[in-house]
């Protein structure tokens, strides 16, 4: 954690230290650097000055070969309608409604299509499921055509088929015949508007049986809004499946492909390895719902399709294969994700009894055999009928995903790794350390010996930049932590720079103690433009564009510029502000509670509450007394017209609880509409702690102490404001004090042998550029020039679909040797690339 003005020494001792921190002293380290709020100024009139000293004869640890990936979810429509490339949705007409599974969604059997009527042409359009395909595709349309002449059916796509003129789209259909009589040719044409010929194929040959029939059609027209047309003009009934358009230009050219343009935009972040396929997708909403991998290969038409817990339909389309090829066309390691017989603690509290387990182990245990068997096995035979005889060399496993800390999950993931270390000893097994920051889960995975365990959190901002020093202190002799998810959540969930800022500090942290941090990927990697159930997300697409976030280029800059060891250094920083202040409206409010106040004083001046802004449950004035009455509201909220804007700021509460489940919410640092700032949670958590709440760039709960209260007993609160310092009292007693420190310059250091280069990573996370002073000791060379590649611009600049490039890393060079001077700007990251013989 970057503290100013005390920067602690990254030392190869302070990196490797032992004896992991217990919870409260972790905590305790913690909150000074936490609360900084966007109510908080610094009154700032000149530059910050740094000095910077990086040893560059002392390297400390050597920094993970595969230390950044991808994580890859179907969230968001990121696969079907996303990265798998398939133009057709609902190709087998597998849909049906998800309204009692999930929520209300309108799908249906016919969902993306209608039928197509011309020139006095009649015909009856229905799904059934008698003499299907095969038992995993048992749904298809049945056309029974009573008029000859044109008819059909039309798919409209993902909201619209897009087509570039001239080029190359392969289609194919599974389509049967029955009593017919006249023309067998099917037209297979894109159409858009009034157009009806926008490029077709015919084709020939179909009878009684099902046939698959492939094509090719060349767009005659740039569009993003076509559809694509089957249509034949003979009479009798029409069996149609597995209709299916691929443009022909996917990544790597591949049939059953990936788009290109996202699998690019992938590649360009030198990832070492992609987990998959997800996720909370791998558990599933219930026991019936998780994801079985062995639907997922083979022949596509063959592989049994599934709904998807985020409230859509999956084809499976993009399966385990493609996921492993995916691998190995990037260069990535695969680090597939198994149940473990735990349904999601979000969604449902299934478990897989454990006499029934057997199967769902042999799934795993088959897995990697179908990743690494010889093709005379039973799976390594399916692969290789896949196309790739050769093994994809898997070395790791996941094995669950943010597990709740249940008994029964206790109970049933050794007899997973158990099982896998007999069949595979070679495998190594990634666990799971629970949801949140608290890694509850962390003893089971070090009993179980995995080799490293899985970490996840999706927090404000300001909790990455006070966690940069998460893992200076954590146990060596435990498993090797691997952070599978995160991503920074400001108030708007909007990839701001800011919150790629923190996060960029967040991984200087993890270079630091890359001897135990394995493994980072942010998450979700993908969001629609027009259907996302997610945000924040890396990657924002459409048809045609990809927007990179400020997010994404700070992956891309960590992937890009990592390193092989990493080099010890110092920073220390002289600041030219003032501690921080908190300025905004105050209010009160109750959590499922009643309440009466009887004076509310800013300063010292009683407040008429009377006239007060309410933004949730039920307030009147009573005989002088404040009385919210609703005991349902979360929260019931009540905020002062007034802003305060004083360096100095007492709030004295006097008020009783009258009924409900929890106390009282001092608002104070909010804007006019009640949001953000802080609260004061006296007797939160169902009354049974005291805490200070963050919602500065993102709903945060701060560490808390036990406390309760009574009812109908009159209690004395004041909460103190001083620049840098927040204190909370309770009939007297100080409850809480907590100092607002604002986040310093982070750094981090590494040498890349191959190319012969010092590579210092600067983040300024703050809005007052820094004259920093770079000194790099103990290099027998420094070249009189550096590469420098820097991202910058406003604290809550984002990149859009109208401003795509809106901030964007900026290649320069600037002068260099064993000591240079170099301006750091406000809200940056920066890497500085210095040639150098160590």
């Amino acid at each position: 954690m970057n503290q100013q003005p005390d920067f602690k020494s990254t030392t190869a001792v302070s990196a490797l230290r032992q004896g992991r921190r217990d919870f409260a002293s972790f905590v305790a380290l913690l909150l000074p650097a936490i609360l900084t709020c966007f109510a908080c100024t610094g009154k700032a009139s000149a530059n910050e000055s740094a000095e910077i000293r990086i040893d560059c004869d002392q390297s400390t640890v050597s920094l993970s070969p595969h230390l950044y990936g991808l994580f890859f979810e179907d969230i968001n429509y990121a696969a079907d309608g996303g990265l798998y490339a398939e133009l057709i949705q609902n190709r087998s007409f597998e849909y049906f409604s998800l309204e009692e599974t999930h929520r209300g969604t309108g799908f249906h059997p016919l969902y993306a299509w209608n039928s197509v009527s011309r020139s006095g042409g009649r015909a009856k359009m229905s799904v059934i499921n008698t003499n299907p395909l095969n038992e995993n595709n048992r749904h298809y349309l049945q056309l029974q055509v009573d008029q000859s002449d044109i008819v059909g059916v039309r798919n409209s796509g993902f909201d619209g088929i897009h087509l570039d003129e001239g080029a190359r789209y392969n289609v194919s259909v599974y389509a049967r015949l029955n009593d017919w009589t006249g023309d067998s040719k099917l037209t297979i044409q894109f159409e858009t508007g009034n157009e009806f010929d926008c490029g077709r194929v015919v084709l020939d040959g179909a009878d009684g049986t099902w046939k698959k029939f492939e094509g090719v059609i060349i767009a005659t027209k740039t569009t993003d809004n076509a559809s694509l047309t089957v249509t034949t003009e003979g009479k009798g009934t029409l069996d149609l499946d597995m209709v299916s358009l691929f443009p022909q230009d996917t990544f790597n050219g591949r049939r059953n492909g990936l788009r290109k343009d996202l699998v690019q935009a992938l590649a360009d972040l030198n990832p070492k390895f992609l987990r998959f396929p997800g996720g909370c997708i791998v558990h599933g909403s219930g026991l019936d719902n998780i994801y079985r991998w062995k639907d997922s290969v083979g022949d596509v038409a063959e592989r049994k399709p599934n709904w998807n817990l985020w409230g859509y339909h999956q084809t499976y389309g993009l399966g385990y294969f493609e996921y492993f090829q995916l691998c190995e066309d990037l260069n990535m390691a695969a680090l597939p994700v198994v149940p473990i017989g735990v349904g999601c603690g979000f969604r449902c509290t299934e478990f897989v009894p454990i006499d029934e387990l057997g199967p769902h182990i042999q799934d795993a245990i088959d897995l990697i055999e179908f990743a690494n068997g010889p093709v005379s096995s039973t799976w390594g035979k399916v692969r290789a009928s896949m196309g790739h005889p050769e093994p994809f060399n898997l070395k790791h496993i996941c094995l669950g995903n943010e597990e709740h800390d249940t008994p029964d999950m206790r109970q049933r993931f050794p007899l997973f790794s158990k099982a896998i270390r007999e069949a595979y000893p070679d495998i190594k097994i990634i666990g799971t350390s629970g949801l949140g920051p608290e890694i509850p889960i962390y003893d089971l995975m070090t009993r179980d010996k995995v080799y490293s365990s899985d970490e996840h959190y999706y927090m404000p901002p300001n909790w990455f930049i006070a966690n940069e020093d998460r893992f200076d202190d954590f146990d060596r002799n435990k498993p090797l932590i691997f952070v599978g998810e995160y991503a920074a959540h400001d108030t708007d969930r909007r990839n701001t720079l800011y919150s790629a800022l923190s996060e960029a500090v967040f991984l200087n942290g993890i270079e630091r103690n890359a001897d135990l941090v394995d493994m980072t990927c942010y998450a979700p990697l993908f969001g629609h433009k027009n259907h996302s159930q997610w945000n924040p997300d890396l990657i924002y697409f459409d048809k045609r564009n990809v927007i990179r976030t400020t997010n994404y280029f700070v992956q891309k800059l960590y992937g890009q510029n990592k390193g092989d060891v990493y080099l010890r250094s110092h920073v220390d920083v002289k600041e030219s502000t003032h501690a921080p202040t908190v300025s905004g409206h105050v209010g009160i409010g109750s959590w499922n509670t009643t309440i009466e106040v009887d004076k509310f004083t800013v300063n010292g001046r009683e407040s008429d509450m009377a006239n007060w802004k309410v933004t949730g449950g039920e307030y009147s004035t009573q005989d002088g007394h404040y009385i919210q009455s609703d005991g349902q509201a979360t929260p019931a909220m009540s905020i002062n017209n007034e802003s305060l804007s004083a360096e100095n700021v007492t709030i004295e509460v006097r008020a009783r609880k009258t009924g409900g489940s929890e106390g009282f919410l001092i608002r104070f640092g909010a804007d006019e509409n009640g949001d953000g700032g802080y609260w004061w949670n006296v007797a939160g958590w169902n009354n049974t702690r005291h805490g200070l709440e963050n919602f500065s760039e993102g709903n945060g709960t701060m560490p808390s102490v036990e406390g309760s209260i009574v009812n109908d007993r009159w209690y004395d609160m004041k909460v103190e404001l001083t620049p840098g310092k927040i204190r909370c009292y309770l009939d007297g007693d100080l409850i809480h004090e907590y100092e607002i420190k604002q986040a310093g310059v982070s750094i981090s250091s590494s040498y890349d042998h191959r190319a012969g280069e010092v590579i210092l990573k600067i983040v300024n996370p703050n809005a007052v550029p820094v004259d920093a002073r770079i000194k790099l000791a103990g290099a027998r060379k420094v070249a009189s020039e550096a590469k420098l590649i820097s991202l910058s611009g406003a604290k809550d600049a984002t990149n859009t679909f109208d401003q795509p490039t809106n901030v964007v890393p900026l290649e320069s060079t600037i002068p260099a040797g064993p000591e240079m001077t170099h301006k750091v700007p406000a809200f940056a990251v920066e890497i500085i690339r210095v040639p150098a013989t160590l």
